[in-house]
């Protein structure tokens, strides 16, 4: 009976810490969006993308954030950014061999980066000093 009860018990515990993670994991990629319904710029990332972090090191590095007013949405863990994220895609009609992240459109002309590189090559030719 003791043998039952601890099997029981250690199911129990184990399905309510992956929940708790799940919800824990959730919150916090949650709150590394920024929402921002007046930025020209949108950002669309991963938030384990090798690329995506040599981007998020160079704004932070450049505060490219504070210098420009960018929405930023992580699509890997966040079902309803990569709805949009495939919205826009699809309004952008980009072509299939440029529809990873990093990627970032300007709104006012729907000019598009996509990858690491050409993010990071706009923002050099571009940035506010």
């Amino acid at each position: 009976m003791k043998k039952i009860l601890l099997v029981l018990l250690s199911v129990f515990l184990l399905f309510s810490c992956s929940w708790n993670t799940q919800n824990l994991s959730n919150t916090w990629i949650n709150s590394l969006d920024v929402i921002n319904p007046d930025a020209d710029y949108v950002y669309y990332y991963w938030i384990t993308c090798p690329h995506c972090v040599n981007v998020t090191d160079y704004f932070s590095e450049n505060d490219i954030m504070n210098k420009y007013k960018i929405e930023k949405r992580e699509v890997w863990e966040n079902d309803d950014n990569y709805k949009i994220f495939e919205v826009v895609l699809s309004d952008l009609w980009i072509a299939d061999e440029k529809k990873w992240v990093p990627f970032m459109y300007r709104k006012s002309d729907k000019k598009y980066f996509s990858w690491d590189k050409e993010i990071i090559e706009y923002f050099d030719k571009n940035i506010i000093k």
